[in-house]
């Protein structure tokens, strides 16, 4: 009988172990009492925090953190639950261990998906079992502290309406809210919509608002977005003064909810197709990270762990691409992103930028497209972008995405490189030099992802994040300089390597972790945010 191996054992404790949980018994009470612990420990948080000197606000860090053990109860539940029945009362106790459970998640998502792709090296010891990344660390910190940049930065300043009316009103309350949102004044809901309305209207979205996202525009489901924000951020006002089951993530029917989003856009006609595209129904290929409104019971659930403004646009075009009426027309949008590459490029000395370079045999036979070519004639000095534009990874999954986009652009540069010799032509602009005559330098590159695996391939992956800390550049020449040396953190310095230990049921799961020893930025150097238009 053949041994099972530690991968396999792994994905058997992910199956089993989430199923095993008592909470299930509970029926359809099991995942609204499950979401009602997170409310709780969530706000216990921020009480403890803010008495300490913290910030009143959640970051991007602690909205992330909760909106994924959210996402993973909330799957769960679908998948082994049953809310077409009553069940058993649950118990603080069945709730406190289902939370607990999402909350240490990470570190078996982090061995069950890296193993799955060959990422991670998975061995088993009397002591559990232990996870070692294949990657570069350096680069993962590196990624960090780019990703910091937007995570740890000051928050823009709000846009109105002042809440102080709104947040007075509640705090004058002497009765309890078992009716729901029904008793909150509509004005003083309204006031909470209209602030998230305009903070969402104001933020910078980086595909243009026309692009279609499933029968909608982007600019279209904007207000009717932050109109389901002001709602859960009215609910979690409320309990946190006066904490119920019924405020912790209110609950709607469908009906109900429809019109009162409505009427807070009463010029609206696409809010039924706006509901249709962000209610995750526990179907295949679809994750509450990128569809907030939880179908459960007959009711749609208004999760504010779900609705995070740090999540935002990545939400909604995950959305759009779970949708195959639109995924196509989003990757148009997000192909056009990629002349953004050409427009930092343009912005070094003697550089000349051209875009969507054909490439034909002797035959004038396509052999495919040079995406971006920046050229230094004088110093005969080039650089070829494979450009890829990928939606950002929010979860591991997401990330294998990113990671095979990478694989494909490199498989794209390995074809043309052997298929370029004397008799293909090359289209480029009027009165540039031929191609054999520049010393070329081929990369892969992506947004924002930094692709930290170890791999034999002479072709680089980068991402224009990186390449805009490393501008300006006085030359061509200086960029691919830089590029050959980059600035990576340093262990002992920078960070250290540990280990995390974690217990899943009655197993013990060790995973590779990252300490930093420096802090995170605040902002980079020329305060290049994405909220300012950067990548």
């Amino acid at each position: 009988m053949t041994q099972e191996g530690p991968y396999e054992k792994i994905r058997e404790i992910a199956n089993s172990v989430p199923a095993d949980l008592e909470i299930w018994k509970s029926g359809r009470s099991a995942l609204p009492i499950a979401l009602f612990e997170v409310s709780r420990r969530r706000l216990t948080n921020k009480i403890e925090r803010i008495g300490t000197g913290g910030p009143v606000n959640d970051d991007g860090e602690i909205g992330g953190k909760w909106a994924s053990v959210v996402a993973h109860l909330t799957e769960w539940a679908f998948r082994y639950g049953d809310q077409t029945k009553e069940g058993r009362e649950p118990t603080e106790q069945d709730a406190a261990a289902a939370v607990d459970l999402a909350e240490k998640w990470k570190a078996l998502d982090i061995a069950f998906n890296a193993g799955r792709a060959g990422r991670a090296k998975i061995s088993q010891t009397k002591r559990g079992f232990w996870i070692d990344p294949l990657s570069d660390p350096r680069l993962e910190v590196l990624d960090m502290i780019l990703e910091g940049v937007d995570t740890f930065a000051a928050p823009a300043p709000e846009m109105g309406p002042d809440l102080s009316p709104a947040i007075s009103y509640l705090n004058s309350m002497h009765t309890s809210t078992p009716g729901g949102s029904a008793t909150v004044p509509r004005g003083v809901m309204g006031l909470f919509v209209q602030h998230a309305k305009n903070n969402l209207r104001a933020q910078h979205w980086e595909v243009p608002r026309s692009t279609n996202i499933g029968g909608m525009t982007l600019d279209e489901a904007i207000p009717l977005l932050g109109t389901l924000q002001g709602i859960a951020a009215t609910g979690m006002e409320v309990f946190a003064r006066y904490p119920s089951l019924t405020m912790a993530n209110p609950a709607f029917k469908r009906n109900d909810l429809a019109k009162m989003i409505a009427r807070y856009n009463p010029s609206s006609d696409k809010v039924e197709r706006f509901l249709d595209l962000f209610t995750y129904k526990g179907q295949n290929g679809r994750s509450p990270l990128s569809a907030p409104l939880v179908e459960w019971n007959d009711t749609l659930i208004v999760t504010p762990h779900l609705l995070h403004d740090s999540l935002t646009e990545r939400m909604v075009l995950r959305a759009a691409s779970a949708d195959p009426a639109s995924s196509g027309k989003l990757g148009v949008a997000l192909g056009d992103l990629c002349s953004q590459w050409a427009a930092r490029l343009r912005g070094i000395p003697g550089v000349e930028v051209a875009e969507e370079v054909k490439i034909f045999d002797a035959g004038n036979k396509k052999l495919g497209d040079l995406d971006i070519v920046a050229l230094d004639r004088g110093q005969m000095q080039g650089l070829i972008i494979e450009a890829k534009w990928p939606v950002d990874a929010r979860t591991l999954s997401d990330a294998r995405k990113q990671e095979d986009a990478v694989d494909k652009g490199r498989s794209q540069i390995e074809r043309l490189q052997t298929q370029m010799g004397g008799d293909v032509k090359v289209k480029f602009p009027n009165g540039w030099p031929d191609f054999y005559d520049v010393q070329w330098k081929w990369i892969v590159g992506t947004a924002r992802f930094l692709d930290s695996r170890r791999t034999e391939s002479t072709i680089p992956s980068l991402s224009l994040r990186l390449i805009e800390t490393l501008l300006p550049a006085s030359s061509l020449r200086e960029l691919l300089e830089s590029l050959e040396d980059l600035p990576l953190p340093k262990e002992g310095k920078d960070f250290r390597l540990g280990w995390k230990s974690v217990r899943i049921g009655r197993y013990v799961i060790h995973v590779r972790t990252i300490h930093m020893l420096r802090s995170h930025p605040t902002s980079s150097p020329l305060g290049r945010r994405r909220a300012d238009g950067w990548t």
